[in-house]
């Protein structure tokens, strides 16, 4: 009979997702998986089967914990549509926790890293830029019905033009010391929409 687990899910793939954010997914060795979790590679293995699928769960987690949760706090129903796109986009450069900072997303660090080279982890990325997007088609909706947003604006594609200058901004975050140049990209856009 083996033993039973005897550790937190949750907390070990917080302590794994801030590891292969830091570090990407090709530079984390299961040494510093093990240093971060306090947990053996054997127990890691039995647990989450290979690195790859640990990766693949902490960026899962990284989409159910942080993303969602983003989503529906800044392009909740309750939110105005254009202070809900613009907080949503700013913040993700503005207000990245300091133990990755300059990292930004890991969504976006992750698809710069690997692109569509780990199908499994492919799909995740997908699958979390569609969450984006559809956010954002829900926020130009709304706006275009209380009339802050032009009546022919095609919503689906300036969602995905959001995502795009999202991510492109996030990119640029890394070396740009003034956040103020990227919130002013952000207003130019959503002004674009007018």
């Amino acid at each position: 009979m083996g033993r039973p687990k005897t550790f937190d899910k949750e907390q070990i793939l917080e302590a794994a997702l801030r590891v292969f954010w830091k570090k990407g997914y090709t530079a984390t060795s299961m040494r510093d998986l093990e240093s971060a979790t306090k947990l053996s590679s054997g127990s890691l293995y039995h647990a989450f089967g290979s690195k790859l699928r640990f990766f693949e769960n902490a960026l899962d987690f990284y989409l159910e914990g942080i993303v969602k949760a983003r989503i529906q706090y800044h392009l909740g129903l309750a939110q105005d549509p254009e202070n809900g796109l613009r907080n949503f986009i700013v913040s993700s450069f503005s207000k990245v926790p300091k133990s990755v900072e300059g990292d930004a997303c890991f969504l976006v660090k992750t698809s710069s890293e690997l692109g569509r080279s780990l199908p499994s982890i492919s799909k995740v990325i997908e699958r979390g830029f569609t969450l984006i997007v559809d956010g954002f088609q829900r926020q130009l909706q709304r706006g275009q019905d209380q009339g802050i947003w032009r009546a022919d604006l095609d919503t689906l594609n300036a969602a995905r033009q959001l995502l795009f200058l999202m991510i492109g901004l996030l990119v640029s975050s890394r070396q740009q010391g003034n956040p103020q140049i990227l919130t002013d990209a952000v207003d130019f856009t959503l002004n674009s929409y007018r």
